[in-house]
């Protein structure tokens, strides 16, 4: 690449990533250096009753008192589990917050922890270019899923109970200070949870390496990210033990957000936020549905970077990659298992068209466009480019 890089806005607000097999050890130091007295721990509901709540409440049994452990819902989250955990968070007057989870968890303890210095409703903190008040606390994230990279992206996502509205948030004081990656954590997820969070990284390194906000501050942690995952992420899947295939996956998720954190995303996102939405299809399924289709909707103009992607999977094009690698962890499947008829495709294409992601796309799609490649969507691909042309 010869020509001079274009002007750019790189936006990064996390302090700190620590990585290393059994680093969850780590948290103890962690709440020491920040002079902590109490804590309080957000998690996915499931793991109460795991030996990890214990180890982590072990852990972190501060002077100020014993840790709080506020479990949630392990769907995505909404209003209402958020307004509970905001309730706890402020019941337990914690100057220090640990994150432990998948996406949901992480999203959720963010938010919540924000509404603690910016009272009122949930809706009331949404959107963008708001200034909100910073809260006190140490924010510390620990993720136990290689996919959503929430421990260093300073927005979340949350459905509005009562409607197919997803309500995005987004401030650099509810980034956390802290990404604390062990790879360990990640070795007891089920193989379809690996694939799908697996793929909703991809997803995140793809449409943020060919969005119109990328550039040269972006570029190389997409590349290293779909790089990272091309390779590993199927390992991960068919060998959940291999510890070099945990690490890669878990840093690769991470540099994939510190790169959709400034260039954001794009049309893939922009269908999976209404089929979780309306249809509940998990977030990685969506975007493993949606992805090979929309970057054959966008091969006209991906020029060297669709030629990088084709490179890094193996593959002849942007968009065989993209079918191999989800037909690679059995993501390989029909919209019409999720949404039943064309009623429910056109809902979705509504919905995916009022997307800000869309304005992100480097190519613009209309709401035709967006029909058509619902339609494309219907047909499993194999190993091979879906056969869509517009």
């Amino acid at each position: 690449m010869t020509a001079a890089p274009s002007d750019f806005v790189f936006v990064h607000s996390n302090r700190r990533v620590v990585h290393g097999w059994g680093a969850i050890e780590k948290l103890k130091d962690l709440a020491a250096e920040a002079g902590s007295r109490k804590a309080a721990i957000v998690l996915d509901g499931f793991f109460l009753s795991q030996p990890i709540a214990a180890k982590v409440a072990e852990l972190l049994a501060l002077p100020g008192g014993t840790a709080d452990l506020i479990g949630v819902p392990t769907h995505e989250p909404d209003t209402d589990t958020i307004e509970a955990c905001r309730a706890r968070l402020a019941a337990s007057k914690a100057d220090l917050i640990v994150a432990l989870g998948g996406g949901s968890a992480m999203d959720t303890a963010k938010i919540a922890r924000m509404l603690l210095s910016n009272p009122g409703p949930v809706e009331g903190i949404a959107g963008f270019g708001k200034k909100l008040a910073p809260h006190a606390s140490l924010l510390i994230c620990v993720p136990t899923t290689a996919g959503t990279g929430s421990e260093v992206s300073e927005s979340a996502i949350a459905g509005k109970v009562g409607s197919d509205v997803k309500l995005i948030f987004r401030s650099q004081d509810m980034t956390p200070h802290v990404a604390l990656l062990d790879p360990e954590l990640t070795v007891s997820c089920p193989a379809r949870v690996t694939a799908q969070s697996g793929y909703d990284a991809i997803t995140h390194a793809v449409e943020a390496y060919v969005s119109k906000m990328s550039g040269p501050m972006t570029d190389p942690f997409a590349v290293s990210a779909f790089t990272l995952l091309a390779r590993w992420l199927p390992v991960a899947y068919a060998e959940p033990t291999h510890r070099a295939a945990r690490a890669w996956c878990l840093i690769a998720s991470t540099q994939a957000a510190i790169a959709f954190n400034s260039a954001n995303l794009g049309l893939a996102h922009a269908f999976a936020a209404p089929l979780g939405a309306l249809h509940h299809v998990p977030h990685g399924l969506g975007n493993a549905l949606a992805l090979p289709v929309v970057t054959a909707f966008n091969a006209p103009v991906l020029g060297e970077k669709g030629e990088a992607i084709a490179h890094a999977f193996g593959a002849r094009s942007a968009a065989e990659a993209m079918a191999k690698s989800r037909h690679a962890v059995g993501l390989d499947l029909s919209l019409d298992e999720f949404v039943p008829d064309a009623a429910a495709r056109e809902a979705v294409a509504q919905a995916a068209s009022r997307s800000g992601q869309v304005r992100m796309n480097p190519r613009l799609a209309g709401i035709d466009d967006m029909r058509a490649m619902l339609e494309a969507m219907r047909k499993p691909t194999g190993d091979a480019a879906p056969d869509f042309a517009r």
